[in-house]
């Protein structure tokens, strides 16, 4: 007997991932082949190349590739209490300032993180894409503008934010002026440019007057 045919005969088969192995191993693919292609050129075929299965088993949990990407998407960033939402709402040592603080440090290191380099990817596709568009902010943005929103209303009760600012498009300020500076202008955020946006937009937007 050949030591390859000794080799062959000891060596376990590789093992065919199912359930939660395979689903992790396909969103990781997803957001390889995003980071290697962008979303137009990437396909459902090249995914389930690099996860080692058939397109079939994609299509089985995804029917749609934009189902598929939100899906790897929201996965792959933190949710919603990753960044510190809605937990400061139950601290009362945590003033609103503080806690909106923190969400701009969190937000900040997602945006510049290769999963953020992704998610911004994904948000020029989606300008072109309406049904990738509606995901995205229905699955990730939605939670999130909510925790926000929790946030806001925790600190008008408590008389730190302006009766009137617990609203969608205040929650909305931080991480678009935060996104646009990262996205457009290529900042790199860290505490001195947080500590302005903070400073000169979002708690002037928000402080009691």
């Amino acid at each position: 007997m050949t030591t390859s045919e000794t080799v062959a005969e000891v060596a376990p088969p590789t093992q065919r991932r199912r359930g939660v192995a395979l689903e992790d191993a396909i969103r990781q693919a997803v957001f390889d082949e995003l980071s290697a292609v962008g979303y137009t050129a990437m396909s459902v075929e090249s995914v389930a190349a690099r996860a080692r299965t058939g397109k079939a088993s994609i299509y089985r949990r995804w029917p749609t590739k934009q189902e598929l990407v939100a899906d790897a998407l929201i996965a792959g960033l933190p949710a919603p209490a990753d960044l510190s939402l809605p937990l400061p709402v139950y601290d009362e040592s945590i003033t609103t300032v503080e806690a909106l603080h923190g969400v701009a440090r969190t937000i900040a290191a997602v945006i510049t993180s290769p999963a953020g380099a992704v998610m911004r990817a994904i948000k020029f596709e989606a300008l072109t894409d309406p049904e990738l568009a509606r995901l995205v902010d229905e699955r990730f943005h939605a939670p999130r503008r909510a925790a926000m929103l929790g946030l806001l209303r925790r600190g008008v009760e408590r008389g730190e934010v302006r009766p009137g600012a617990d609203t969608p498009l205040v929650a909305d300020v931080l991480p678009a002026v935060l996104t646009h500076r990262v996205l457009m202008m290529g900042e790199q955020l860290g505490e001195p440019e947080l500590r302005e946006i903070m400073d000169q937009v979002v708690i002037p937007l928000v402080e009691v007057r």
